[in-house]
């Protein structure tokens, strides 16, 4: 490349020079103006001495230097860790221009606070699942049932709803087991489910109530008792179905408050999850608007580049664009 910028000053220098001429030497000068240390060139030492001579001062030769680092940055003098997050800075001083990673250290790739999704409002009455085996289910409904065992589980109930009133929900679900055993039906399957609930027992009450709903898919207090579990186990959406087609069958005043404290829930979880989504497009936005943006800072760097000496002259001179070629033998 100096020996083309000599080639170009000579010819200059040893010529009247017409239009074409002066452009060439316009161009000449402006790329010396970039990199000024071209003029320490053996080449263009003559250029050098006659600027001299006008008192120009010339710029010292930078010394040449190496990186010394490879693919994996093994010369760096910090460490980067597993993730290549322990440093917060973006470009290293390693006595030189600025000299870029290009490790990508933005929000895209870690993430922010922001991107955390917001928490539910905690909830103080909900009841830690349960695991106890299945309770007992008794015999197949539809059989033929003895006076003596009709009379027995009558007993039974009348016990069962006994201990409920008194508090022993315990002493209940031993009762309505004893029921079931004799004569089971979709009510006091909901029964039983309804005491279970009361012991803070939501799985063995939901399972009760599944099994009244398979019998009598209308049942109000299977409904009402399965809505009311799942409410407590966190489960609003399918409370919510629940109680709803519970209050449509039978509609009960003291089913209303849980309704629309699970009501609220429910839409607080779509508000959140509205939020969310609205945020996450938000974030992916951004990260377009960085891409192109960097796209076109690459593009426009690269322009510059090319017209700084990337591109080649036609006639043989690399590292001059656009220029043609020269009159008076100067191709």
């Amino acid at each position: 490349r100096s020996e083309a910028l000599a080639l170009i000053s000579t010819s200059l220098l040893q010529t009247h020079m017409d239009s074409a001429q002066a452009s060439a030497l316009k161009k000449l000068i402006s790329t010396l103006k970039e990199q000024p240390e071209l003029l320490n060139e053996p080449s263009l030492a003559f250029f050098k001495d006659y600027l001299t001579s006008l008192g120009a001062t010339i710029p010292a030769a930078k010394a040449a230097h190496t990186h010394g680092h490879d693919s994996a940055h093994d010369s760096h003098e910090h460490k980067h860790g597993s993730g290549c997050c322990a440093h917060e800075h973006e470009s290293h001083d390693h006595g030189h221009d600025s000299h870029s990673h290009g490790h990508g250290h933005d929000k895209e790739q870690h993430g922010s606070e922001d991107e955390e999704e917001e928490p539910e409002e905690e909830d103080p009455e909900l009841m830690a699942p349960d695991s106890d085996p299945p309770a007992e289910v008794g015999v197949a409904a539809g059989g033929e049932v003895s006076d003596a065992d009709m009379d027995k589980a009558g007993e039974m109930k009348m016990a069962a709803a006994e201990a409920a009133s008194g508090g022993d929900y315990a002493k209940a679900v031993e009762c309505y087991t004893s029921v079931l055993k004799l004569m089971p039906s979709p009510l006091v399957f909901a029964k039983r489910g309804d005491c279970f609930l009361k012991l803070k027992k939501p799985n063995a009450a939901i399972r009760d109530c599944d099994k009244a709903l398979e019998s009598n898919p209308d049942s109000a207090k299977a409904l009402k008792v399965r809505g009311m579990a799942k409410r407590y186990l966190g489960d609003y959406e399918a409370a919510q179905k629940d109680l709803a087609l519970a209050q449509r069958i039978d509609y009960d005043d003291a089913v209303d408050g849980i309704q629309r404290f699970v009501i609220k829930r429910c839409a607080d979880r779509q508000a959140r999850a509205v939020k969310q989504k609205a945020k996450e497009a938000e974030r992916a936005a951004k990260a377009a608007a960085r891409r192109r943006e960097e796209a076109r800072r690459e593009y426009e760097k690269q322009k510059e580049e090319e017209a700084a000496g990337g591109g080649g002259m036609p006639g043989g001179m690399p590292g001059m664009p656009g220029m043609g070629g020269m009159p008076g033998g100067m191709g």
